[in-house]
């Protein structure tokens, strides 16, 4: 664990025990918007087939998949 994860544990320890819920409510919200290993790998992944130009645009990919309303 880092240093500074370690002094703001620190300090929500001296905190009323529903603002440590609080503040643990937030830290886990935070957490599981970080993206994973392997979503990491899948958006180098597609950021590479851009720069390659492997791509489609929405409306070509809305109509491969029945999706176009026009």
């Amino acid at each position: 664990m880092s240093k500074m994860l370690e002094d703001a544990i620190a300090k929500v320890r001296e905190l009323p025990e529903e603002v440590q819920d609080e503040a643990a409510a937030q830290l886990m919200e935070y957490v599981d918007e970080i993206p994973t290993l392997s979503e990491r790998a899948s958006i180098a992944e597609g950021r590479a087939a851009v720069e390659r130009g492997e791509y489609v645009t929405l409306d070509q990919w809305e109509h491969e998949m029945g999706l176009d309303h026009k």
